[in-house]
């Protein structure tokens, strides 16, 4: 009986041990995470909507719906809109950050947060280069320097163009194995951006 008390007063001991741990490893990490968080967000927005298209926000709350207004200059009617869509997929909430024209034409698409299966739906974030081992060599040894391209991730640069109201898995290249994390970013995308426009109706 004693040996099952210490027993049990140890295993506690270590597991207060290991949670004030982490708790206060959670204390120290946690503004770095804040703004972390806060600077990709900052740049998705950059990328969602580009400055032709508008070059001032202003944050709206509305019960449940949350977004940004987007001006041209000093138009007082907004050109654009960001909402943030999630939607569950195979294994995670995908938040994605969206930019739209008054139109409902999407100008562009990133993925903020996701923890879909490697390999599998996390591709929804892959970025694919045409660089081989070959040309990146080529550039290290070469003197003149090429100015680099921007490689953006091929499945939410798909949505450019495509209009909320009527997106549908059909129109975009799914993720092969991943229908499920594709339809869910689709489907988010569709239901947050009808919302924002029949509320601005």
């Amino acid at each position: 009986m004693n040996n099952l008390l210490r027993f049990v007063l140890v295993l506690f001991l270590v597991n207060l041990a290991a949670a004030a741990i982490l708790a206060g490893v959670y204390t120290v990490t946690r503004p770095k995470i804040e703004a972390q968080k806060k600077m990709a967000e900052a740049k998705a927005l950059k990328e969602a909507m580009p400055e032709s298209v508008g070059n001032r926000l202003e944050k709206v709350e509305d019960g449940d719906v949350e977004y940004w207004k987007v001006f041209k200059d000093e138009n007082y009617r907004p050109s654009g809109y960001v909402f943030i869509a999630k939607k569950y997929g195979y294994s995670s909430v995908i938040e994605t950050m969206v930019g739209m024209k008054r139109d409902g034409s999407i100008t562009g698409a990133r993925i903020l947060n996701q923890n879909e299966t490697p390999g599998l739906g996390a591709k929804i974030v892959e970025i694919l280069s045409d660089k081989t081992l070959k040309s990146a060599l080529k550039g290290l040894l070469s003197r003149k320097k090429e100015p680099e391209k921007k490689i953006l991730p091929y499945f939410t640069e798909q949505f450019k163009g495509a209009n909320v109201k009527n997106i549908d898995i059909s129109d975009i290249d799914a993720i092969t194995g991943a229908t499920i994390s594709s339809k869910a970013v689709v489907e988010s995308i569709r239901e947050k951006g009808s919302e924002i426009l029949n509320a601005e109706q």
